[in-house]
């Protein structure tokens, strides 16, 4: 398998399989603690899911940091025409972080399912801790998102990366403006709902690509 087609895959599995994850999670619960009274009821189940979105993160993001290292290499490989392509490296820099982040959190919330049946008030204080540690991701995902959509929309001349490069712009400020609004679940579903798509349809046209 290529480079190109590995990362194409990526970029469809990822989003599969953190969507998958997001339809088996607890809903209607506003709160860390509710959320893991939810959890602790079937914990095998729990962990499956938490193990299938990990998993999710880990695809999406590797195929975004390869995608993001293909753009800058064509940025020194070129005459100057791809002149803003070199902005992908530092969000190959920073989509690698955002899996280290989300590894942290659902490994503290492993543990708090461990320790749930002899200590509650442990194991609610460890899930508060992975429940609020994925807020300071929007900064790095925002930052991110944006350097590598105006990396992919200057170095390729067809509409449809310009577009799919716009989108991952105007995502990269949704997740910024997340860090910002409280109590706004509309932008949140939607910055991260716009990154699975776009996403998926990058990995489609890497995979058609034939450059």
């Amino acid at each position: 398998m290529s480079t190109k087609n590995l990362t194409g895959t990526l970029l469809i599995l990822g989003p599969i399989l953190i969507l998958g994850a997001f339809i088996g999670w607890p809903v209607g619960e506003d709160t860390a603690e509710g959320e893991l009274i939810a959890l602790v009821k079937d914990p095998s189940f729990s962990k499956a899911i938490m193990v299938l979105f990990l998993t999710g993160i880990i695809l999406l993001f590797t195929g975004l940091s390869m995608s993001s290292r293909t753009l800058s290499m064509s940025a020194r490989s070129t005459d100057g025409s791809t002149k803003w392509s070199a902005l992908a490296t530092p969000s190959g820099i920073l989509f690698p972080l955002c899996i280290a982040v989300m590894a942290a959190s659902v490994g503290l919330n492993f543990g708090a399912l461990g320790i749930h049946p002899n200590s509650v008030e442990s194991a609610n204080a460890i899930y508060l801790v992975g429940y609020h540690l994925t807020e300071g991701v929007g900064l790095i995902m925002g930052i991110a998102f944006a350097l590598f959509g105006i990396s992919l929309a200057d170095r390729y001349a067809d509409l449809l990366h310009r577009v799919i490069g716009s989108l991952y712009v105007i995502i990269g400020i949704g997740h910024l403006l997340g860090i910002f609004t409280t109590g706004n679940d509309v932008l949140g579903i939607v910055t991260w709902m716009g990154m699975f798509f776009v996403s998926g349809a990058l990995g489609v046209i890497t995979l058609r690509d034939k450059d």
